[in-house]
């Protein structure tokens, strides 16, 4: 019986991509960061230093699937320039409050049809997000869930910064089974990539469908695989009616 649906947020919610002018806003802050620390950078060292440190967070995402948070990477950088932040350092705290600000200042977009699909499908299912964190901390998107009124379908959010694992570690997965209650094979993982999503749920026990909304993504082991927010819905709800 299908009972619960949990939902990756990128490239399956909202736009993932990385908008430069966002970026250029969180560059900023991290310019004021090394500053407040008496280690201003030139603008082209700035940008140096900005990119080795979105290089290393894909590291520890792909290769460690560790669930990384904004103070791991502004303390990364921090050492890079020389400097040994304190451990209840209030120019971090800052940093990080910009990061996240950067977010709602300027959103990427919710993908079309999705806020109409969470809506259908919260009125016959339990819904939650499974989302690894990239800069940002997941309480930014859960502002930015709750500024396009879409955070109420959610019973829970569960992200890889606060669990300390990404996907397809079992962790953030098992984090989801617990706080929803249900069977792993009660509860049906929708995402976009082959590797994080479905395969990290299928190994976790629960069921899967791929969403190639942004990107084709090739052969799947999932049980479906959804071209559209639509398309979805209308699979998901007739597993429901079946269960």
């Amino acid at each position: 019986m299908l009972r619960a649906l949990t939902f990756d947020y990128w490239d399956t919610l909202y736009e993932g991509g990385a908008l430069p002018e966002r970026v250029a806003l969180r560059r900023t802050a991290v310019g004021a960061l090394l500053g407040a620390y008496g280690r201003a950078l030139p603008e082209e060292q700035l940008r140096t230093l900005y990119e080795e440190s979105g290089r290393e967070a894909e590291r520890w995402w792909s290769e460690e699937q560790r669930g990384y948070s904004t103070n791991d990477r502004l303390r990364w950088i921090l050492e890079r320039a020389d400097v040994v932040p304190r451990d209840a350092c209030e120019h971090v705290a800052t940093a990080a409050e910009a990061v996240d600000n950067a977010l709602l200042i300027l959103p990427p977009a919710m993908l079309r049809g999705a806020w109409r699909a969470l809506r259908a499908l919260s009125r016959h299912l339990v819904l939650a997000v499974v989302s690894d964190t990239g800069f940002a901390s997941g309480r930014a998107q859960d502002r930015l869930l709750e500024k396009d009124g879409a955070r109420d379908f959610f019973a829970a959010t569960i992200y890889s910064m606060d669990v300390g694992h990404a996907k397809p570690r079992p962790e953030i997965f098992r984090a989801a089974i617990e706080t929803l209650g249900f069977a792993p094979e009660q509860i049906l993982h929708v995402g976009d990539n082959e590797r994080t999503d479905v395969r990290g749920a299928l190994d976790a026990g629960m069921r899967a469908v791929r969403l190639d909304v942004v990107r084709a993504g090739g052969p799947s082991e999932a049980e479906f695989v959804a071209r559209s927010h639509e398309e979805l819905v209308e699979y998901l709800l007739r597993q429901a009616r079946a269960s």
